[in-house]
């Protein structure tokens, strides 16, 4: 039995797994893809702090080498359920079971995508899902926002304090967002 089972080996999972190390737990880290999460697919961070502008496979290059220090396991595999059963937690995957005394979910998001031509291909070079993150690379510029719910009247709001023109592009006669 593990002290700890991370779940998502993104940033916040990697993170959890150098200070679990740090204060002496055994860890096991459970990634259904590769460590580094949506980090990996970033064409360009100006914005992480000590890094002026990195690609996100390099920064997800030094965030795993500076983890891999603390020599925990990790296993690729995807979870199918966690159950808690006393002091215990166990945790299905589709390659095993595991049980630890504590789990984080670290499983980080996904963004909604249209599945429009050119949308994988000029994913970080244009396309973007995350104004916060990226608003800045099109200061001065026209953009597009797609979306009418929270999130989408947010960004276009954020955005209109960096961007030229803003178009607000929604499927339907009226949005979802709630201010």
């Amino acid at each position: 039995m593990h002290d700890l089972i991370i779940i998502g080996g993104g940033p916040a999972g990697l993170t959890a797994a150098i200070y679990a190390r740090r204060a002496g737990l055994d860890v096991l880290l459970l990634e259904r893809l590769f460590e580094g999460g949506q980090l990996a697919n970033i064409h360009s961070a100006d914005n992480y702090p000590g890094f002026s502008d990195i690609n996100g496979y390099d920064l997800i290059e030094k965030f795993t080498s500076h983890a891999h220090k603390y020599d925990y396991e990790t296993v690729s595999a995807e979870v199918t359920g966690i159950t808690a059963d006393g002091n215990a937690f166990t945790v299905t995957t589709d390659g095993g079971v595991y049980e630890a005394r504590s789990v984080i979910i670290a499983t980080g998001a996904s963004p909604a995508k249209l599945n429009a031509p050119g949308e994988e291909e000029f994913t970080g070079k244009g396309v973007s899902y995350c104004a916060t993150c990226d608003g800045a690379f099109y200061r001065g510029k026209d953009v597009a926002v797609i979306g009418g719910g929270n999130t989408a009247l947010q960004d276009a709001a954020y955005l209109s304090r960096l961007c030229r023109k803003i178009y607000l592009i929604h499927r339907r006669d009226t949005f979802r967002a709630e201010h």
